[in-house]
């Protein structure tokens, strides 16, 4: 994050709806990983190495790091798609969102009462961030841009949809062979 964090100062890699449009398809993506300020990238790195440790007995590191790409994707996607009053986006809270509620799915999947804790924690979060907007004017004023509370609830929905997925790709693959 910091070495994109670093050439984001000098190419501004973040969402923008126009740049997107007009054929700069790559920010879908980019913007979810890139800050903007200090602060913000380190709340971003802190709450990753959260996500990490919450999941470590749910997801390999390569598991993790293949989940974190295909949430800040779909997260990217589901922003232009289904947010289109937002024109700049950056950030990787959102996809961390989805990673979470993939996470808390597999947990549920294998009967894990943290899984469902989780979810809980997490819908009550996203509550109070909507109903509370108050809730998050301090992050706000030290990250200097206001939180995207809408595009956490995408972040969620990209969850569910790589969880879904996860569960679908269990389901559908084929049964390894007993050794000849």
């Amino acid at each position: 994050l910091f070495i994109i964090d670093y050439f984001h100062r000098i190419y501004n890699l973040s969402y923008q709806r126009e740049l997107l449009e007009g054929g700069q398809w790559w920010r879908l993506f980019s913007g979810q990983f890139v800050h903007n300020n200090s602060s913000h990238l380190m709340s971003n790195i802190t709450a990753l190495v959260l996500c990490r440790v919450l999941l470590v007995r749910v997801y390999t590191e390569r598991s993790f790091v293949m989940s974190l790409l295909s949430c800040a994707l779909m997260t990217g996607l589901l922003i232009h798609v289904l947010l289109p009053s937002y024109n700049y986006y950056l950030g990787v809270s959102a996809a961390l969102y989805g990673i979470l509620v993939a996470g808390a799915i597999a947990m549920l999947r294998r009967r894990s009462f943290f899984g469902a804790a989780l979810l809980l924690l997490i819908s009550l979060k996203l509550l109070q961030d909507y109903f509370v907007p108050s809730a998050v004017l301090p992050v706000s004023e030290r990250i200097g841009v206001p939180v995207a509370v809408e595009a956490h609830f995408v972040g969620v929905l990209a969850g569910v949809l790589l969880g879904a997925a996860q569960i679908a790709g269990a389901l559908f693959r084929p049964a390894a062979l007993p050794p000849k």
